[in-house]
Order: structure tokens, then C-alpha cells, then sequence
């Protein structure tokens, strides 16, 4: 009997304490859900990534990634258009490409613009800055010579992620002087970095034209009136960033008419052998026939 009424009590208290161990726990539990934060909205982006005049605007985070592209489409997906996390950049980029295109990140931003600086990659746009310099001047408004592409001083990328784009080491830019700026002469065409200066490019006077090789040997003379062996131009260094039209002006690549010429009245007797390029008051009147590696005689 005794030990029955033991068994009970000891029943009676292990259900006390276990009453009174789950009303703490209750009560503890009730307290932390009444203290819990929030969970704040998930971001991988800093306040300001839209605003331009924010350090933390998208386009810093590219350039601080050397422009690699690839960290976007990791969550807006390969096409930009949303992603994982359903946020699109071609609202805003809506030239062909996208972000991809050329214009995002050099040249006229707005939807057809041209892919060269101005604006380069600092967002400059005054010619005195190396990324700018001469580019409108060589390809937009360029009227003594034919058309200029980007290849004639670039290797021209084949797509955005093309290794020869963009350097591991960022800008500047490769200058690799395709056909129109190469020499005739022999020696490389240079680009100084230091300087921003072009040598030796064909397109500022480094050519020569060879008697022996003329079906007009009668205009090789010096300027005695012997006959010379070479007509050639005088190789000027030339500043990128300096656009004031004193480096273009005729007679700045080559003598009027060039060292090695027979002697002529400028302008008015150029046009009598070379009548396709150029007429009596010394325009160029078809740049398709100037400094395009071709010496033009009588229209040819």
C-alpha cells in the first residue's frame, strides 16, 4: 500500500516538472518570436546601382570587374532578359545586343549610335583625351581618303567575349595598324602610348613610289630637273589627341607636289594628271582615290 501511494506521488511529480519545464519553454519561445527582426530583402547590389551620380552605379561595378560581363549574366540571365532573379537590363538597354553591344561601353550610347569614342571608356569625350582623340575625325568626318574602319588600327573583335577584346590588364586599347596605315617602307607603324603619337603609318606620308615600277617615269625629277629614282612622302609623327586640322592640312604628308615629283604649280597643275582626285582649286573631289595605296594618274 505504502509503496503504491510512493509510485504515485513520484508519477504526480515527474508530470509537475514537466508541466513546469514546457510552460518555461513556451514562454521562452513566445518571447524570442516576439523580438525576432525581420529578415531584410535579399540584394547582392549597394544602394545606388541605377543612379549615375552613385559610386555604386552598375556601370563602375563593370569596369571594377575589368568588364566582364559574364558576373551579369550569372543572374539576368545569357540574354539579359531576366534571369533567376527576374530583373531585366533591356529595359534600359535596348540597342541590338543589349549590353553586349559596342556603344554600351565607347561611342553614342543611344540606339543607333556610333560605336566609337566619344564617349570612351572613362566617359570622356573631349578630343584632348587619349581614349577620344581623332575618331570622329578619322570616321565620321574624314573626307580625304575612303572609308576608315576600326579595323584599319584595331584587331576588330569577332564577338564581346573575343580574348582580343577586352585586355586582362584593361585599357588602353590594342593598336595593331591594319592595311590602310601600314608602311611600304619596311618599317613597322608605331603608336606611342607614352605620347600618343602614330610613326611611320603610310597614311601620313610614310609611302614611296619607284620609278621602275611607273608607266609615268617622265614625272620622276628632283628638283633640278634630274631625273629622280623614288616620289615619297615625309613620314610625319603625328599627335592623336591634338585635332586642330594643322596635321591634316595638304602638303603636311607630302610636298606639293611630293620630294621626287617633277615640279608643279599648286594646285592648279595637279589636276591635270590626277583629274579623278582632285580639281584646280585643290579639293579632293574622290577621296576613294587618296591615300588608297594607288598612285592615280589621268582618272586610273
Amino acid at each position: 500500500m505504502i509503496k503504491m501511494e510512493i509510485k504515485v506521488m513520484k508519477q504526480k511529480f515527474i508530470y509537475l516538472i514537466l508541466i513546469i519545464f514546457t510552460g518555461i519553454v513556451l514562454t521562452g519561445c513566445s518571447d524570442l518570436k516576439n523580438n525576432i527582426t525581420p529578415a531584410p530583402d535579399l540584394t547582392i547590389h549597394k544602394p545606388g546601382i541605377l543612379n549615375p551620380q552613385s559610386p555604386n552605379y552598375h556601370v563602375n561595378l563593370v569596369k571594377e570587374n575589368n568588364w566582364n560581363m559574364k558576373l551579369c549574366q550569372q543572374c539576368h540571365g545569357g540574354d539579359f532578359s531576366g534571369g533567376t532573379v527576374n530583373k531585366s537590363c533591356l529595359n534600359c538597354h535596348t540597342q541590338d545586343g543589349g549590353p553586349l553591344a559596342c556603344n554600351t561601353c565607347h561611342g553614342d550610347p543611344s540606339p543607333g549610335g556610333h560605336i566609337f569614342p566619344p564617349r570612351d571608356l572613362a566617359g570622356d569625350t573631349l578630343t584632348t583625351a587619349p581614349g577620344v582623340g581623332a575618331h570622329i575625325a578619322h570616321l565620321l568626318t574624314n573626307n580625304l581618303s575612303g572609308e576608315i574602319r576600326c579595323s584599319n588600327c584595331h584587331k576588330f573583335p569577332q564577338s564581346f567575349f573575343d580574348p582580343a577584346h577586352i585586355s586582362p590588364d584593361g585599357p588602353p586599347a590594342q593598336i595593331t595598324f591594319g592595311r590602310i596605315a601600314v608602311t611600304n617602307r619596311g618599317v613597322n607603324s608605331i603608336f606611342n602610348y607614352n605620347d600618343y603619337t602614330c610613326s611611320n603609318t603610310y597614311c601620313h606620308g610614310n609611302f614611296v613610289a619607284t620609278r621602275d615600277t611607273s608607266h609615268n617615269q617622265f614625272e620622276y625629277e628632283d628638283s633640278t630637273g634630274a631625273p629622280s629614282d623614288s616620289m615619297y612622302g615625309n613620314n610625319v609623327t603625328v599627335t592623336w589627341n591634338r585635332v586642330d586640322g594643322t596635321q591634316a592640312k595638304c602638303g603636311s604628308c607630302h610636298d606639293l607636289p611630293p620630294k621626287g615629283h617633277r615640279y608643279q604649280t599648286w594646285p592648279s597643275s595637279c589636276t591635270i594628271c590626277h583629274s579623278g582626285v582632285i580639281d584646280a582649286q585643290g579639293n579632293i573631289i574622290d577621296s576613294t582615290k587618296h591615300i588608297n595605296g594607288i598612285v592615280d594618274v589621268f582618272g586610273n
